[in-house]
């Protein structure tokens, strides 16, 4: 499967947009639950932030039906959960659509980064057939991501570009040499690709998959009053989606088209003609976006001799979502007076598990549910009144 955030829109100074999907990968997929949980790079003050649920949009008959805030692991939490249920995914499916609103700075909305959150109390974790847990952190895409999570814009460089016919005095393969009608070297032809006729298109090879967020283009004569009309595409020439349509620019040096953040490789700019130049002519393309470089590291226990655990700690607990129970490991490397906790979202302890001595080795140890109301709870491991986690 593959689940992703997309249609991220500016609704107005203090609100945004945003739309989940899921879809399968290869095969149909059989989802029973799901429990998302996603952060974002502002902390802001829970009582002035609203996180809604567009009620009915969602393509699915388990729609959600919890949604919620918080920042008990530091970033502001963004959570929405289903009931036990069963969808057949054949499809690019919409999850549903939600607001995030209130005292938020939405300034640039593509640094208002959102990112799938895998750790902690409210983690993501989706449940396949017999409501077993298939979450992948691999399958979840988020709206640019970067490895130290934090949405970061920059400019791409490409690793070549084709284009459907060029001049022997203007060369499409240095688009991206650095050189504009703004630098010294205006009069260079390296600096330029220009073909007579339209439509004309190139192709440009960004090496790797590439959220891309804006293209820019310094056409010819774009100061002076010449436009283009340009149709930008994600793929190749022969393989490509639309993405935007709109003529460039003119006054001015750059022109700028939105991507809108498309996850692509490969990016093709069509020029279809213009009123004003029988020529199809630029000076640049620049491409900006951010590199796909999200890495989630997997949990494992490092065992000592006799196969004891080196540390303390506690498993996240399977299944997740639970009714009514669910099972954590305990890892104790030395014996000692274990006990084990559930609070609320509001930190209030609910129910006590365990409070036992317990030798060195790992436990399972079952959590039952069954007296607790339909929410979000955290457990707490807490070692010979020392260690905790």
């Amino acid at each position: 499967y593959k689940m992703s955030i997309s249609n991220l829109e500016v609704l107005n100074s203090n609100s945004i947009e945003l739309s989940v999907y899921i879809e399968n990968i290869g095969e149909e997929l059989e989802l029973t639950s799901y429990q998302c949980d996603l952060s974002i790079n502002q902390n802001i003050d829970l009582e002035s932030l609203f996180f809604t649920y567009v009620e009915g949009s969602s393509e699915l008959q388990n729609e959600p039906n919890y949604f919620g805030l918080g920042n008990i692991d530091g970033p502001t939490e963004l959570t929405f959960v289903s009931y036990i249920g069963h969808d057949i995914i054949n499809k690019k499916t919409l999850v549903g659509t939600f607001i995030i609103s209130g005292n938020i700075d939405v300034g640039d909305i593509n640094n208002f980064n959102i990112q799938w959150n895998f750790e902690g109390a409210g983690s993501t974790i989706i449940t396949g057939k017999d409501f077993i847990n298939i979450t992948n952190p691999n399958n979840h895409e988020s709206v640019f991501p970067n490895q130290e999570g934090t949405a970061v814009i920059t400019q791409i460089n490409a690793v070549s570009t084709e284009a459907s016919d060029y001049s022997e005095e203007y060369s499409h393969t240095m688009l991206f040499d650095g050189i504009t009608s703004s630098s010294d070297n205006t009069t260079s032809s390296k600096g330029r690709w220009a073909v007579k006729g339209f439509p004309q298109w190139v192709t440009i090879d960004l090496g790797e998959e590439t959220y891309v967020d804006n293209i820019r283009l310094d056409p010819y004569g774009s100061e002076e009053g010449i436009s283009y009309d340009c149709e930008f595409y994600s793929g190749t020439n022969d393989n490509k989606e639309l993405i935007n349509k709109e003529n460039t620019e003119t006054g001015r040096q750059w022109s700028e088209h939105s991507f809108g953040g498309k996850k692509t490789r490969y990016i093709t700019v069509l020029i279809t003609g213009s009123e004003d130049n029988t020529w199809c002519d630029l000076w640049e393309i620049e491409v900006y976006g951010s590199k796909l470089t999200t890495k989630v590291e997997e949990e494992e226990v490092v065992l000592g001799e006799d196969n004891i655990p080196n540390e303390y700690g506690v498993s996240q607990n399977y299944p997740n979502p639970f009714n009514p129970s669910t099972k954590v490991q305990v890892n104790m490397k030395e014996s000692g007076s274990a006990r084990l906790d559930i609070y609320d979202l509001l930190g209030e302890k609910v129910l006590a598990v365990l409070d036992e001595e317990l030798t060195a080795g790992i436990h399972e140890v079952t959590i039952d549910g069954s007296q607790l109301a339909s929410g979000i709870y955290i457990y707490k491991l807490t070692v010979n009144n020392k260690f905790s986690q």
